[in-house]
């Protein structure tokens, strides 16, 4: 008899521990990490576009604006070395042919100058800053690199018999059409003195020339 009461009293008190554990053990149980698949954009990178060329070397064809002699054609080479992202040096030859002034059109004396002074050359080193580096798109989908960039040098100019220091002031505009290739605007004012009249002048001599640039 005593058995059967103590039975009866056990089992409930089983049954409550039972449901109180169960809670408990699910609640401090630790559960399985749930996978979550990653949605990345993964972009393929080439190589060989990554380029640090530092040397350049480029050939342009335009006019110059001889002050007092017309203006005729100009052709120049160039060869740079890009220091770093923003400073260059450039090294430059060019020659021209100047025409007659409006003295010698207008009056029947002898020319100013033969036909080898009247042949301009010049050389200089010019140092450059990329002032406006950026982009310009030809459509929505199809853009180039470019940057605009001013320079300021000196040389030497042989015009007239004589030789004369040179200050070259340039803006200079190019266009990245390949990694390796560019498209060149530049335009500049080549100061230097002059004695064809026998006095010494200033003048200001104006060019604007295009052409291309090549990386190396």
């Amino acid at each position: 008899m005593e058995n059967w009461h103590r039975r009866l009293l056990l089992t409930p008190t089983l049954v409550l521990a039972s449901m109180v554990a169960t809670p408990l053990s699910a609640q401090t149980a630790p559960q399985d990490p749930v996978p979550v698949p990653a949605d990345v954009d993964r972009r393929d990178v080439v190589d060989d576009l990554l380029d640090s060329e530092n040397f350049e070397f480029g050939l342009q064809g335009g006019i110059i604006s001889v002050e007092d002699f017309e203006s005729n054609p100009w052709f120049s080479a160039h060869l740079g070395y890009h220091l770093s992202e923003y400073f260059y040096v450039k090294a430059r030859y060019a020659l021209a042919d100047a025409g007659e002034t409006s003295f010698e059109k207008l009056s029947n004396t002898a020319p100013l100058l033969t036909d080898a002074e009247r042949e301009l050359r010049y050389y200089g080193l010019n140092i450059g800053y990329n002032l406006f580096p950026g982009e310009i798109f030809v459509s929505p989908d199809w853009g180039f690199n470019s940057v605009f960039s001013i320079e300021l040098g000196g040389g030497s100019t042989e015009f007239a018999g004589d030789e004369q220091f040179t200050v070259d002031l340039t803006t200079n505009f190019r266009v990245f059409l390949t990694d390796w290739i560019a498209w060149d605007i530049s335009m500049s004012d080549y100061v230097f003195n002059t004695e064809v009249t026998g006095a010494s002048k200033t003048t200001h001599n104006l060019t604007f020339a295009t052409g291309v640039a090549v990386y190396f």
